[in-house]
């Protein structure tokens, strides 16, 4: 489509950092800045969801690769 490997790549990888944060609600203020978003959830381990998230990314940027 035009965009450059290297440019896809990283925009992957911004939204696994995203993404793993907001599942694992690891997210902080001083990380987010302004952006910062707290959502509502049910408390719990999800250490394993996050890992099968960030698995699916890495399979996007291999992809891309």
């Amino acid at each position: 489509l035009g965009v450059p490997t290297q440019s896809a790549a990283r925009a992957v990888a911004i939204m696994k950092a995203s993404a793993t944060a907001l599942i694992g609600e690891t997210n902080s203020p001083a990380s987010g800045g302004k952006r910062f978003r707290k959502m509502e959830t049910t408390q719990g381990d999800c250490s394993a969801l996050v890992a099968e998230a960030g698995a699916y990314f890495d399979r996007v940027t291999g992809a891309v690769a």
